[in-house]
């Protein structure tokens, strides 16, 4: 496997050292600890499970691949392919044993000839800061070229933008204010609450489409996932005057979090299938 370093067209804004990885592990954690499943009980994996070398999957957007990792203790003779754009946060393949392959893939362009039909499963997360309103369709084809007649699409993301205002007041709680700042750095994301009639107009029939609030005992280290990625955020902030007002918001809102305070925001989980 290549060491090279973020594609120069690599558009996560989050960063890839070893805090950015450290972050998406607990992320993953965290969403494995409040479903329960890495697979969604819907998809229902064809009858080579019984010949388990048959059974490809695909994980879209892997990042450090830990979802893969987790995911070869409950299947370990499936073949499991992870995508990024990026290989900069990959681990070391054989860590991950034969039937895994870590390359790169930019999800947003034409999808190679020697990857349609490949997968009985393809996963993929958190594409609200890359993916907007104008190309999710583009990636959700891709997605459904992937996969073989019969597979399963599975798309985890996490709708945090609608419940904020389109502006915020300076009156306006500081969670709400730097959101509302992020407007203007992130790509529309509309298409969040619509996913299951992403996944109709591309073809895909919807098996189920869940939502739930983060549970209360899993708040706190939710709240800490989002600071941490707010932090990130804030340095890349090229304008010194919007970086210090970014940085203070971003004080009050760790005191507030302290405090008990919290964002009854949404995860998503939609399940689609391919016919076939």
């Amino acid at each position: 496997m290549s060491n090279s370093n973020t594609s120069s067209e690599d558009p996560y804004m989050l960063g890839r050292n070893y805090y950015a990885s450290a972050r998406l592990a607990m992320l993953h954690l965290l969403i494995h600890a409040q479903f329960g499943f890495l697979l969604h009980p819907s998809i229902k994996l064809p009858s080579a499970i019984k010949n388990q070398e048959q059974l490809r999957i695909a994980d879209v957007g892997t990042g450090t691949g830990i979802w893969i990792g987790e995911l070869t203790r409950e299947l370990p003779q499936a073949h499991i392919d992870g995508y990024d754009i990026s290989d900069e946060q990959y681990p070391p393949q054989e860590w991950y044993g034969p039937n895994v392959s870590l390359s790169k893939l930019d999800i947003f362009k034409p999808l190679p000839k020697e990857l349609e039909g490949k997968y009985d499963v393809v996963h993929l997360r958190f594409f609200m800061t890359i993916a907007s309103d104008d190309n999710v369709q583009a990636v959700v084809n891709n997605l459904k070229g992937m996969l073989k007649p019969g597979g399963c699409l599975q798309w985890v993301e996490r709708d945090w933008m609608s419940k904020f205002p389109e502006k915020a007041e300076k009156s306006d709680d500081p969670h709400t204010q730097i959101t509302c700042y992020h407007r203007s750095l992130f790509p529309k994301v509309r298409w969040i609450n619509s996913l299951p009639a992403q996944f109709e107009q591309c073809g895909l029939e919807v098996l189920d489409y869940v939502t739930q609030a983060p549970l209360p005992v899993y708040r706190k280290p939710w709240n800490e996932d989002c600071l941490i990625g707010w932090a990130a955020i804030g340095d890349l902030i090229k304008n010194q005057e919007d970086k210090k007002w970014y940085r203070e918001r971003l004080a009050e809102a760790a005191e507030n979090a302290k405090k008990g305070w919290y964002v009854d925001w949404e995860l998503v989980v939609c399940v689609g299938r391919k016919d076939g």
